[in-house]
């Protein structure tokens, strides 16, 4: 449980840095940094990136999930996905709505209504990808066999997730890590369970 606890006080340390002036200052910095490299092509695939963060696309894969492992006789295996998903929504508004920060004012280049900190995308991200890794792992043959390629694969998506997030103009870089490390305690707390508590047993 160490992950998790390290993953949860790192969220807490960003959670406080936010009000610092100085932090705040390189959170502006680095924004304006980005808005200066923006080209059109660049724009579009990062828009295409931030959306397969969002909840719109996540809950049709956890759908996808459950068909896949239907096939193996094994679809039990994915109520924890649903429970962790439904969890993580709920602690990123409850925290945004405590926290209230507001967003950055650097012209984004799409529109949010709710708060900044933490970033929703990235804790989906960081979250249900490496859960969604995991449950595939132990269940799916295939994916037991190419572990560190697919491992591998879902921690560059998380990170362009969490980049497409700044590049985008959407999140400070302290929101996206505190998704990130608020994310990440939640998994290694699923995944734990699992381990403790399976729902199909490995044969």
């Amino acid at each position: 449980m160490y992950k998790a606890i390290t993953s949860a006080v790192l969220f807490i340390i960003m959670a406080v840095l936010i009000r610092v002036p100085f932090i705040q200052s390189i959170d502006a910095n680095i924004l304006q940094a980005v808005e200066g490299v923006r080209q059109p092509f660049l724009n579009q695939v990062f828009k295409v990136v931030t959306d397969i963060g969002s909840s719109s696309v996540m809950l049709p894969l956890i759908l996808v999930l459950t068909l896949v492992l239907a096939v193996y006789k094994k679809a039990a295996a994915t109520l924890y996905v649903y429970l962790l998903f439904i969890v993580e929504r709920m602690a990123n508004e409850g925290f945004k709505d405590w926290i209230s920060r507001e967003r950055p004012a650097f012209h984004p280049l799409v529109h949010e209504t709710s708060y900044s900190f933490p970033s929703g995308h990235s804790m989906n991200a960081a979250a249900m990808y490496p859960f969604i890794v995991y449950v595939l792992i132990m269940h799916v043959p295939f994916f037991k066999r190419h572990q560190t390629s697919v491992t591998v694969l879902a921690g560059i998506l998380i990170a362009l997730i969490g980049i497409s997030r700044i590049y985008l103009g959407v999140h400070y870089t302290t929101d996206v890590i505190g998704g990130f490390s608020l994310g990440m305690a939640l998994f290694f707390i699923f995944k734990k369970i699992d381990e403790n508590f399976p729902l199909v047993r490995q044969k």
